[in-house]
């Protein structure tokens, strides 16, 4: 079993970052699974140029660590992405990488289970963690869970025992989804079945061999199409 998680924080020792460590430790300690933490700011993101290339090739073209980190996420079974509310949103390293990372057209979450954490100090943490639930689930994740942690800033956020216990929960959880292979949750699934059947689908058969990249995604994610 292989998890990835990604702080999305600038801060890579912030309040974001901690309650990833916990996760990460909960996790850990269950002996068969792989973590993969990753700092988004370590990485290389250059701008979506809008260019639709990657459409037709399958890859895009800048030469940095979009598709990396998008090969990353594809070979894992489980994706958490923590990031703190930043004016009302995501970060802008993020948002970035939710333009470049082959996230909903190609389906790169097919299967996969996640759970978005926000952190945040005055208001509206709620919207940042919508951006993560459309995400993941026009993505295709079979299961999304959410930790919204309001907080004063700088603060530690493992000094509060209920955080460090819905932690906890939280990280049983999302092991006994993978590993039993959990279906998605009725609600989930019917946003998903129409999202994809209804409007990306025939919007990419559409464009036909202009989008050739991305059914050679659907076809390695066996996504039938036809």
């Amino acid at each position: 079993m292989k998890i990835v998680l990604m702080n999305a924080s600038a801060r890579k020792n912030g309040a974001t970052a901690k309650i990833l460590k916990k996760f990460s430790e909960n996790l850990s300690a269950k002996g068969d699974v792989e973590i993969e933490s990753l700092n988004l700011s370590d990485y290389k993101l250059n701008f979506c140029l809008g260019c639709c290339s990657c459409y037709k090739t399958g890859v895009c073209h800048i030469d940095d660590d979009a598709d990396t980190l998008s090969d990353l996420i594809s070979d894992a079974d489980g994706l958490i992405i923590g990031t703190p509310n930043l004016v009302s949103n995501v970060p802008g390293q993020l948002k970035t990488l939710i333009d470049r990372g082959h996230f909903v057209f190609e389906q790169l979450l097919k299967g996969k289970y996640t759970i978005g954490v926000v952190t945040y100090e005055n208001a509206e943490g709620g919207v940042a963690l919508k951006v993560l639930r459309k995400l993941f689930v026009f993505s295709g994740a079979n299961r999304f869970e959410k930790l919204l942690v309001k907080l004063p800033f700088n603060s530690d956020p493992m000094s509060n025992p209920k955080i460090s216990a819905t932690i906890n929960k939280k990280s049983g959880k999302l092991y006994r989804l993978i590993a039993r292979k959990s279906p998605p949750s009725a609600v989930v699934a019917i946003t998903r079945f129409v999202g994809f059947n209804y409007v990306i689908k025939p919007f990419v058969l559409k464009k036909g061999s202009q989008y050739d990249g991305v059914l050679k995604h659907w076809q390695k994610r066996n996504i039938a199409y036809e």
